[in-house]
């Protein structure tokens, strides 16, 4: 009989990518308060998303780094880097096609879809992200991958009541684009990063060594 177990060596490699996927997550959060900070001298602000207009084109890609104010800032900085830590320590190969990916897409249904209003924040990113982690958690079939899908499921599964229409200032159009644009990439990916399994042969003549 074969019993599947994870690849040692894959294994492994994936331990490495823990540390490094620390500090890229790191990096950008530090981009996203220094940007924040800028932001106080500079008009920043205005570099937002706005929908269907030709100003608002380079809000597609400015949007997640830009915040309104500190409670803006903060409710999105812990969620952002978890996202990010998790997906570049349990999927390198694809985390930064899924990073660049969910932006644009998220982005852009935002400018085509959106209310015309300014669209600031990282929310629609780390929806998308958050919604891609748990969706190839249970399409790549990796109980690693199923583990951070619970997590994020325990952690911020209320934040699935954001894609609606709800307070006024939110804006639910960049987090339901961000979890539809997860929810597309995941199955776009589904094939890539799979754990390496290896079989361990359990002797199919074992009631041989005990008797009946």
């Amino acid at each position: 009989m074969k019993i599947p177990h994870l690849d040692p060596e894959f294994a492994r490699s994936r331990m490495r990518q823990w540390p490094q996927a620390f500090r890229i997550s790191l990096l950008f959060l530090v981009v996203i308060w220094a940007l924040f900070l800028l932001a106080q001298v500079l008009p920043l602000t205005q570099f937002g998303t706005k929908p269907r207009s030709l100003e608002g084109l380079l809000g597609i890609v400015t949007m997640p780094f830009i915040h309104s104010g500190w409670p803006h800032l903060i409710d999105n900085s812990l969620p952002m880097f978890l996202a990010m830590v998790a997906l570049f320590g349990n999927y390198p190969k694809v985390a930064v096609k899924t990073v660049v990916f969910s932006i644009l897409l998220s982005g852009t249904l935002v400018w085509l879809f959106g209310r015309e209003v300014n669209h600031i924040g990282s929310s629609g990113l780390f929806y998308a992200l958050l919604t891609y982690l748990f969706v190839s958690g249970f399409l790549k079939k990796d109980l690693q991958s199923i583990g951070i899908s619970v997590a994020i499921a325990f952690m911020y599964g209320y934040m699935i009541w954001g894609i609606f229409p709800g307070r006024a200032g939110i804006s639910w159009e960049s987090h339901m684009f961000g979890f539809l644009s997860g929810v597309f990439l995941a199955y776009n990916t589904k094939d890539i990063d799979r754990p390496v399994l290896k079989d361990w042969r359990l002797d199919d003549d074992l009631d041989d060594y005990y008797g009946d």
